[in-house]
């Protein structure tokens, strides 16, 4: 059976290239050389996976070791949908960990009865049944097919190691649900790690260090904590309920060459007290529905982990955001718990992150926790918060958070000579004294308050010039805005829906572009326009992509034109004009077009001013918009009111434009005024009169 052909549909050859599905159509339309179907009929087609993998590799479309990696794994799974998917991870679990404890020896030697003779060497390297005998047992008779197809995957996969933490990363592909619904992303479980400072913690005690979940899981944290400790002698105890994730936990801590002798993972609800003092704890709060879970309970939760915390240990804490972060009632018993344990100097950071880090469950948005028994710091009465909730929990993003993190309030560091990337410091009394959220995010434009008091001086002078001329220009050659409005007699002019226009085409409708965040930065040769940036909360021009991966990566996506509407009805409705053009815009944001025989009722200013003043607020708690964007209604100007309508919003716009520059130019000289003050680089001269005197202001000639 080990050489039968693994079949793969186009969904899977999509998920296997990390494309969308309908690329694999083109593929097969423009390219003669893609492989053929092998069985399944026009509807759905499967394909030699083998042949496909090969292509895919030859094209340059996937690195070979990756989709020889890929390929390996998933003929492991076709081949394995005999067994349930637990039954089958756990078995090719266990086969990786007993290779990896006998020196990587080959678990198939091509003689017969191999799953006797695997059960013998289970047998000799698990005698007391801790890891992964049991699960060896298990292996039916006639699946003595998946030594050797653990073999290749292994060797695919460049050893033990990196084999097991692919089959967890991939534990969706083995109809897995209740482990897969434990799981944690890769990149979430490197930040918990790394915000710890736990390899820290090992070189200042020469290696040695004990590291705590007190619900396990799969062992995704301590996981990631064995992969910063390599070099060092670490311990590990946990708990869980379920013996299944227990025994797993400890073949994924074997694997990663952690002794047997230095791991107590327990079956229970509990880590009993005599199973030490942790150096570090990395846990989460165990999962509940929102209309299930008690913010007083989470709370109390968190307070029995700081209990455990003896001086100098840290805990890094997952748990719901809207208990963690989020507003809570004023003065209520939660209100209280919390701000109990921000008063008790205990909390170091507090980390709002993206959704999606919880895959099973996409909904379930969620925030950090950094707890340190640090009384005797002088910074314990302030906390770092963070705001990453509208970023992609990317490799910079967390080394950028570590960073931000382990350089601050912990021995041999100086906060205030570290820049913190996404953090602040936050007064606690600031957070207890009206209560409010735990959300701060970082000041854009501030001058950095290690930087030169010189070169700080010179925007301040620079800020105060534009400042000069700003008024200037508002007081002296400016038109006042007239906007000729005046009472009307006349009846109502008719409403028509977009649907409507749609269907006439007086404005036609474009899809925006389903984007990869990593294909989007800082440089590039078009904006990007999506949702935040239509509803302004996000500057135009923050994301950018270049015109290579443009082409490479998105063949079919248009650019704006000039005067195109671009429009969102998700999170909320917003709409705005792109003047310019030659932007990319991306779903869920759409594209209107004001066509040739639509000009007479609309221009783009128009058509996006009625389509603002129509729309409609999103009830609290519900998931979709109360209309859809084709059931606005808009009015149906006629010619002579259209142009005068689109000559005042224009001058509207222009002294809006003005307005948000000079208010912009307002707010970063005050954050330099206060930066510089706060932090000593500046100081305020006696001399100088205040800004609202008569005073001659330094104005350039």
């Amino acid at each position: 059976m080990k050489d039968a052909v693994p079949l793969m549909s186009m969904p899977e050859i999509a998920e296997m290239a990390g494309v969308k599905r309908p690329v694999v159509t083109t593929w097969r339309r423009r390219h003669p050389d893609f492989p053929c179907p092998v069985d399944g009929d026009a509807g759905r087609p499967f394909f030699d996976a083998r042949e496909v993998a090969e292509w895919l590799a030859l094209t340059g479309r996937v690195e070979r070791h990756r989709v020889e990696e890929d390929l390996s794994l998933y003929t492991l799974t076709r081949l394995g949908q005999m067994l349930p998917g637990k039954d089958l991870i756990a078995a090719v679990t266990a086969l990786i960990c007993l290779r990896s404890l006998e020196d990587d020896a080959p678990l198939a030697d091509g003689a017969d009865g191999v799953p006797a003779r695997l059960r013998d060497r289970a047998a000799r390297t698990d005698r007391e049944d801790e890891l992964l005998r049991s699960e060896i047992d298990a292996i039916p008779a006639h699946c003595s097919w998946l030594a050797g197809a653990v073999d290749d995957f292994v060797e695919a996969a460049y050893g033990c190691g990196n084999a097991f933490e692919r089959v967890l990363d991939r534990r969706h592909r083995f109809d897995a649900s209740g482990l897969y619904a434990v799981a944690v992303a890769p990149e979430l479980a490197r930040l918990i790690a790394g915000v710890s400072g736990v390899r820290e913690k090992a070189r200042e005690a020469d290696g040695s260090v004990l590291v705590t979940d007190l619900a396990a899981g799969p062992g995704d944290f301590l996981a990631a904590a064995a992969r910063l400790l390599r070099d060092d002698s670490p311990m590990f105890t946990a708990a869980d309920p379920d013996p299944y994730l227990v025994r797993l936990t400890r073949r994924r801590l074997a694997v990663q060459e952690i002794p047997p002798l230095d791991v107590d993972i327990r079956v229970g609800d509990r880590l009993p007290d005599e199973a030490g003092d942790p150096d570090v704890i990395l846990t989460q709060v165990p999962y509940r529905p929102a209309e299930e879970r008690s913010a007083a309970e989470v709370l109390a939760w968190m307070d029995d982990v700081s209990v455990r915390l003896a001086p100098g240990r840290t805990a890094v804490i997952l748990g719901p955001a809207n208990v963690l972060t989020g507003e809570l009632k004023p003065f209520s018993k939660e209100e209280r718990a919390r701000a109990d344990l921000l008063k008790s100097g205990m909390v170091e950071a507090v980390i709002r992150l993206p959704g999606g880090l919880v895959p099973y469950r996409p909904g379930y948005e969620t925030a950090i926790w950094v707890l340190t028994s640090a009384h005797d710091s002088r910074w314990r009465h302030r906390v770092l918060l963070a705001d990453v909730s509208e970023r992609t929990l990317s490799a910079d993003v967390v080394d950028a958070l570590i960073e931000d993190v382990v350089t601050w309030r912990r021995p041999g560091f100086a906060p205030q000579a570290h820049a913190r990337r996404f953090a602040t410091q936050v007064s606690v009394d600031d957070l207890v004294t009206t209560p409010k959220p735990l959300i701060a995010r970082p000041s854009t434009g501030v001058a950095n308050p290690s930087a030169k008091p010189a070169v700080t001086m010179a925007h301040a002078n620079e800020l105060e010039r534009e400042l000069y001329w700003s008024g200037v220009r508002a007081y002296v050659g400016v038109s006042p805005i007239r906007t000729g409005l005046a009472e009307s007699a006349g009846n109502r002019p008719p409403a028509v829906t977009l649907g409507k226009l749609l269907r006439d085409e007086h404005v036609r409708l474009r899809q925006g572009s389903r984007l990869k965040p990593e294909h989007l930065g800082a440089g590039g040769n078009y904006a990007v326009l999506g949702a935040l940036e239509i509803l302004g909360r996000r500057r135009t021009g923050e994301r950018m992509i270049d015109i290579l991966t443009l082409t490479e990566h998105y063949p079919r996506a248009q650019l704006t034109r000039p005067g195109d509407v671009i429009v969102t009805t998700a999170p909320e409705f917003g709409v705005m004009v792109d003047h310019g053009g030659r932007s990319l815009v991306e779903f869920p944001a759409r594209i209107l077009r004001v066509s040739a025989t639509g000009r007479d009722h609309f221009t783009p200013r128009v058509l996006a001013a009625l389509l603002a003043d129509n729309a409609s607020a999103r009830v609290a708690g519900s998931v979709r918009p109360v209309r859809r964007l084709e059931e606005h209604r808009v009015a149906l100007l006629q010619p002579d009111l259209v142009a005068g309508l689109d000559a005042l919003l224009a001058a509207l716009e222009e002294r809006r434009r003005a307005a948000r520059e000079e208010l912009d130019m307002l707010d970063e000289l005050a954050r330099l005024a206060v930066t510089g003050l706060g932090t000593g680089t500046l100081t305020l001269d006696p001399h100088v009169s205040s800004p609202t005197s008569e005073k001659e202001t330094d104005a350039p000639a």
